[in-house]
């Protein structure tokens, strides 16, 4: 039988698996906790990415483009 989407986006199978027993007090708190460990990976990776980007084009030598269209000179 296949698992729901939601099921899955929830974090319910992580909870499912390492939390059999919890309470459904305990499995939104796990839940939430889940919820927030995953944006701060995804802000570390977002950083990461502009960090790459930024030393791409200053190795590059490029002008430097924001998203506004304003350039600056390369650094």
């Amino acid at each position: 039988m296949e698992t729901p989407q939601l099921e899955r986006l929830s974090g319910d199978l992580i909870i499912n698996r390492y939390m059999p027993n919890a309470t459904e007090e305990e499995r939104k708190d796990a839940r939430e906790n889940l919820r927030r460990f995953a944006r701060v990976l995804l802000r570390i990776e977002e950083r990461l990415a502009r960090e790459w980007y930024e030393k791409q084009i200053r190795e590059s030598g490029d002008v430097k483009v924001d998203s506004e269209g304003v350039t600056s000179s390369p650094l």
